[in-house]
């Protein structure tokens, strides 16, 4: 099964009334534990990464662990940025292949201050 969108996959959750598990993967064997479990319980899935994970190989290093496992796999799994810092981060994941991000910009205490 190809990689799918978390719009599709969370659409499909709130429909069929279940949640969807989200579960960092920082390397080859965090994957292939997370598909297995994912396989077991016949249950959807979210891989994630962080920034600080993809600096140690980079986020064509984790697309490609996370897209063969999706290729083998009978469940839907997405590939999602979690806690994306910056703009440009999240715009190179969408273009390496990720099927979603969350971006997480603090604002200035001045900012968020109500006059």
């Amino acid at each position: 099964m190809a990689l799918v969108t978390t719009e599709k996959m969370l659409k499909d959750a709130q429909a069929g009334h279940y949640a969807v598990g989200a579960f960092n993967v920082e390397n080859l064997e965090f994957v292939m534990a997370v598909l297995a479990a994912a396989e077991e319980t016949k249950s959807p899935v979210i891989m994630q990464t962080t920034p600080g994970t993809i600096k140690t190989a980079g986020l064509d290093y984790f697309y490609g662990m996370v897209k063969a496992a999706a290729e083998r796999a009978s469940v839907p799994v997405a590939l999602h940025l979690d806690h994306g810092d910056g703009y440009d981060r999240c715009m190179q994941a969408f273009r390496t292949g990720y099927t979603s991000v969350m971006i997480d910009v603090r604002t200035s205490p001045s900012r968020t201050t109500l006059p």
